[in-house]
């Protein structure tokens, strides 16, 4: 099987390429998020677009007085993996492409479960 790259930056280089068991993350801007993640260790995936933070927002209002910050979570690709929750943030990349890479992902887990 052909892997399928997706790149959803160039610089710092960012992409996903799929292979027949899993799918491996480079981003060149961070050292934490290369890695490699077998599809059948994975479930409850998402796709989190960026948002306000209202909790933290709130807080800094009361303690500060005053709306000096506002502040958001960063766009995210969340699922677990194994026993762990895996945390990958996307920064400066297109929502929509995150959302076709988590529906994609979504699918090759359910082919997998299908087969069992």
């Amino acid at each position: 099987m052909i892997a399928e790259k997706i790149i959803l930056r160039t610089h710092p280089l960012f992409e996903i390429e799929f292979r027949k068991d899993g799918f491996n993350v480079v981003d060149n801007s961070k050292f934490n998020t290369n890695r490699f993640y077998h599809f059948d260790l994975i479930s409850e995936i998402e796709a989190k677009i960026k948002s306000t933070n209202f909790f933290i927002s709130a807080i800094n209002f009361i303690l500060f007085a005053g709306p000096k910050y506002h502040y958001y979570d960063r766009q995210q690709l969340k699922f677990k993996y194994e026993k762990e929750e895996v945390v990958i943030f996307i920064e400066s990349c297109d929502f929509e492409t995150l959302l076709q890479i988590s529906e994609k992902i979504k699918s090759r887990i359910s082919n997998l479960n299908t087969q069992y």
